[in-house]
């Protein structure tokens, strides 16, 4: 029997560190003749860890799984807690190497699988959606601020002005190509979301661009955990009695949508405006009641999609 070999790498934008083993080690450079020479040290029984730093693990990672090198890409904050529990106390790039090559030793390791070309598209119009809302906010920032001044210069406020209008428009454009593209790929699962009540076409787009199509995830429960909808606790002892909350280590914008579509959702969502006023007859705090009527469209939203029906009061 072939045994496995655990190779670790860290990845920056110019170049990667190899871990072989705790004495061997390598470096290469992050393009394709780096990745050449690093898939000719490999044995196909080779299962590569490495962290997902920003987006330079990319092209080495799908490479290597075309290759037909079984990959494994751990959260960078896993790494990280891992470093700090072993006690490690260097920060170099060699190093990091080899605390991913002894994490992925130790702990079960899942496969990488390339992303879908459409989802690695909806996920680039997504993110430069979220830039161009940051950038129009804070346009409108300085043009507050600048209102406030007793003398206002005209080609500054023009400008600022000519920006927002510029911003406003690319804003649009880019609404509308994440539409079209989601219309032209899913828009089956377009449709079985927006037959949620409360569900719009924004939040039905955050879906299916997070959920890869409902494909990612096993569950709601494990969607909500990624959003940092999920509850949590914080108890030691007799002296430790933080308050609970939600995680909050997700996704904020596909949680800030949910929470503004489970507005909604109270009034015009039969299902969700029963389950609330339970809750709220309990005595559950506003906020409380509105993250779990978040939750309670999660459920709604994998029900439809994973059973392939449009939402029906009959069956909430």
């Amino acid at each position: 029997m072939t045994s496995t070999r655990i190779v670790g790498i860290d990845v920056s934008k110019a170049t990667f560190d190899v871990a072989f083993s705790a004495e061997a080690r390598a470096v290469y450079s992050n393009d394709p003749s780096g990745f050449t020479r690093f898939r000719q040290t490999l044995a196909d029984s080779d299962h590569v860890v490495m962290e997902a730093t920003g987006t330079y693990f990319l092209k080495l990672a799908t490479f290597l799984s075309e290759q037909g090198i079984t990959v494994s890409v751990i959260n960078p904050a896993v790494i990280s807690y891992f470093a700090r529990m072993r006690l490690v106390r260097a920060k170099t790039d060699r190093v990091d190497a080899n605390i991913i090559r002894e994490y992925g030793c130790l702990e079960t390791l899942t496969a990488w699988m390339p992303t879908e070309d459409v989802f690695i598209e909806l996920n680039q119009l997504d993110s430069h959606l979220h830039g161009l809302q940051g950038d129009r906010n804070r346009v409108i920032g300085r043009l507050e601020a600048l209102q406030q001044c007793a003398r206002i210069n005209a080609y500054t406020l023009e400008d600022l002005q000519l920006q927002l209008t510029d911003l406003e428009g690319r804003i649009k454009q880019c609404e509308k190509e994440l539409v079209v593209l989601t219309e032209a790929h899913f828009p089956e699962l377009l449709t079985l979301l927006t037959s949620i009540k409360g569900i719009g076409k924004k939040t039905a787009i955050m879906f299916i661009v997070l959920t890869h199509g409902f494909t990612r995830f096993t569950s709601p429960k494990h969607f909500a955990s990624f959003l940092g909808l999920s509850s949590f606790i914080r108890q030691s002892g007799t002296s430790v009695r933080g308050a609970g909350g939600i995680s909050k280590m997700g996704n904020p914008r596909m949680r800030q949508l949910l929470y503004m579509a489970a507005l909604t959702a109270r009034t015009k969502n039969q299902a969700c405006k029963t389950f609330a006023e339970r809750l709220a007859a309990n005595g559950k705090p506003v906020k409380v009641v509105r993250i779990a009527v978040a939750n309670k469209l999660i459920r709604q939203a994998f029900a439809v999609c994973l059973k392939q029906q449009s939402y029906s009061e009959c069956y909430a």
